[in-house]
């Protein structure tokens, strides 16, 4: 369905497939096996390169579907940091939330 949609508007689909694509590394294709789904950043064993796992799974995706980086001087990719170094925590040290206001039929 989803296909049919970007197909209708004139977009191009290419099947790319996603296993491993959290646990092979964008930048040299070695594999970390001992990713866990609790690993939220990735770390290669075999060059070190370290990134946001799902940034560096997209990337492996870019990567699997033709897509080549820029040629750009090097450039230094990090995780991105937690919540709390973005200065987005409470007053009681939580993570603030803000809920929608509830729905009103009328």
């Amino acid at each position: 369905m989803l296909e049919w949609e970007f197909r209708k508007r004139g977009k191009l689909v290419l099947p790319v497939p996603a296993y491993n694509t959290s646990r092979e590394c964008f930048l040299c294709g070695g594999i970390n096996k001992g990713l866990t789904l609790e690993d939220r950043v990735f770390h290669c064993p075999h060059c070190g390169f370290t990134l946001d796992r799902d940034l560096n799974a997209s990337l492996v995706l870019l990567k699997r579907s033709g897509w080549v980086p820029p040629a750009v001087p090097a450039v230094e990719l990090r995780p991105i940091p937690p919540l709390p170094a973005l200065g987005l925590v409470g007053r009681q040290g939580g993570v603030m939330r803000q809920e929608a206001p509830p729905f009103m039929a009328g």
